[in-house]
């Protein structure tokens, strides 16, 4: 059973991970936790300390109501074996409360949302969710604002194959509970890689308990042009990838790159860390 955390500003791109996250929840017979941070300001006078201490506490007022109508609306959407969970914290950072609650509550996912390309004109991740993949040792699911839930049946995984097998094994639980195939996609630097790249793929797979797989290998220094179109050529319900130094996924996501990229405003991306 996986707990899921889900942050939320109570805003209506905040619900679309709700919603999205409590069908995936009932599909995995998870735990589902809402959190709400209310980020905490620091005095920089000491005549400032009273009124914003009277600030924070109108605003845990207001978040306690808001929460409360929410849980009472989601209430029987949620058919899992636990009932829904909500947390209302004080914060200096979302990003570092939101790990630090992930952490404390043993949350095997956090689900959060973002526009999509069309709604922020190419900027695929805000600011929040591109720090929190980056600090999060916990899998974050990017939700987008026009994302349904239907299955995963079909996962296009973008890899730099420096860590396939790891990153297989970590990833083929998840994949088998939705029977799910799996696209693996490769973007070669050059046209005389690619042929050994497919090699390395087909003997991965070939060591794991599970044979849906597809394999596509491109020679293209683009990586995050290559990926897009084979999102889209695949129609995939699902983008995984995983983070670690030199990885396709700081291709990707690199801060610069995240400005430039503009995925299909329907994909959610499963970003694993991973782990040295």
């Amino acid at each position: 059973m996986v707990n899921i955390l889900v942050p939320t500003d109570f805003s209506d791109l905040s619900r679309v991970a709700i919603d999205y996250a409590i069908k995936l929840a009932n599909k995995l017979d998870g735990t589902l936790t809402l959190l709400h941070v209310v980020t905490v300001i620091q005095p920089t006078r000491a005549s400032m300390r009273l009124r914003l201490e009277a600030l924070e506490e109108e605003l845990m007022h207001v978040a306690k109501e808001d929460m409360e109508l929410l849980t009472a609306e989601l209430a029987g959407k949620l058919k899992t074996t636990k009932p829904l969970q909500h947390r209302i914290v004080q914060g200096s950072s979302f990003n570092a409360t939101v790990k630090n609650e992930a952490k404390k509550l043993r949350s095997g996912l956090i689900v959060i949302g973002t526009r999509g390309a069309n709604g922020l004109k190419k900027v695929v991740l805000g600011s929040n969710t591109a720090s929190l993949i980056e600090i999060s040792h916990i899998p974050v699911l990017v939700v987008p604002e026009l994302a349904e839930f239907n299955g995963i049946k079909r996962l296009v995984y973008a890899t730099d194959l420096m860590h396939i097998d790891d990153e297989l094994a970590t990833m083929l639980p998840f994949v088998k509970i939705f029977e799910s195939t799996v696209h693996i996609f490769h973007a070669a630097s050059n046209a005389k890689d690619v042929a050994a790249a497919e090699s390395r793929i087909r003997e991965a797979i070939a060591r794991v308990d599970y044979d849906r797989f597809e394999v596509k290998v491109v020679a293209d220094r683009d990586v995050d042009r290559a990926v897009e179109a084979y999102v889209k050529e695949t129609s995939g319900d699902l983008l995984a990838t995983f983070t670690h130094e030199h990885s396709v996924y700081e291709k990707l996501f690199d801060r610069s790159l995240t400005r430039k990229l503009a995925f299909q405003s329907r994909i959610p991306l499963l970003a694993f860390r991973q782990h040295p």
